[in-house]
């Protein structure tokens, strides 16, 4: 369990480098396309995602298939697929909680929801979006506590 944990928080502690027009003095928004599609893509791309888990796991749609499956194989491959067809979405909401002293790094949350068939779950979601001296902006997302 706690190797589980490791490989989780290092996944979701992974840095997305945000693709910049060239500018160097880029201003940091919680809010922006790039920050929002960078947190989801970092989301999605955790396959041990505990939001998502819990919301394949609450859907009465995939419940029915699960019980319909007559081997522990087939089981697995139908949570399996469910978990990997769930959608994301952040909340129209994005809240910047603090700025760093020499605006190189903003930290924000907002409400994640996943998807999975007929069943939604959410989770506020706390991000941080930083500027390197050479310009590139990175985001990290912490990981879920549960």
């Amino acid at each position: 369990m706690k190797r589980f944990r490791e490989r989780q928080q290092a996944l979701w502690s992974l840095p997305v480098l945000l693709l910049l027009n060239g500018c160097g003095g880029a201003k940091l928004e919680c809010d922006s396309s790039d920050t929002r599609n960078s947190v989801l893509k970092i989301i999605s791309g955790d396959s041990n995602n505990a939001l998502v888990n819990y919301a394949a796991k609450n859907s009465s749609v995939v419940e029915a298939r699960v019980d319909s499956a007559s081997t522990e194989a087939e089981k697995r491959a139908i949570l399996e697929a469910a978990r990997q067809g769930a959608s994301y979405r952040l909340d129209d909401t994005i809240i910047t909680n603090s700025k760093s002293k020499h605006k190189r790094a903003v930290t924000c949350s907002g409400l994640l929801y996943a998807t999975v068939e007929d069943a939604t779950a959410e989770k506020q979601v706390d991000f941080t979006v930083e500027q390197a001296p050479d310009g590139r902006v990175s985001v990290s997302v912490r990981p879920f506590q549960f």
